[in-house]
């Protein structure tokens, strides 16, 4: 499972877990941490932003079956409730393939379930994939 953010240092110095991931979805969880916070000890809204796109991104992995073969080209995000502690959750999934182009929706919500942020991104499939070394 970890296999899909081993291409981002930025997932993983954001302290991202994935919780599951296949067929198309994935479940990655963040916990809150004051350094992730606006002035006013909200999550920020970038960390949701992120946490959003990398659960879009890792149901696209799993789709692909290798990472850093895709990369964001659109990202729109609503914000619907403050986050000050616990975790968030993001579930997203797949919602339409192409030959070169994915689409996702990601849900994203807090510890006790509430819905702070629904996203859609879109995905370009690169053939110039990263090789192991």
């Amino acid at each position: 499972m970890e296999k899909p953010l081993q291409l981002s240092p930025f997932g993983r110095h954001l302290g991202v877990e994935v919780l599951e991931v296949g067929d198309g979805c994935a479940m990655i969880k963040l916990p809150y941490r004051a350094e992730l916070t606006n002035p006013n000890g909200k999550l920020h809204g970038g960390a949701i932003a992120s946490v959003a796109d990398t659960a879009m991104a890792v149901a696209v992995g799993s789709i692909l079956g290798e990472p850093g073969r895709h990369s964001t080209v659109k990202l729109e995000i609503k914000y619907k409730a403050p986050v000050t502690g616990g975790e968030i959750i993001a579930e997203a999934k797949v919602t339409r393939r192409k030959q070169t182009v994915f689409l996702g929706e990601a849900v994203v919500k807090d510890g006790n379930g509430q819905v702070v942020a629904i996203a859609t991104a879109t995905f370009m499939v690169r053939d110039n994939a990263p090789q192991d070394e």
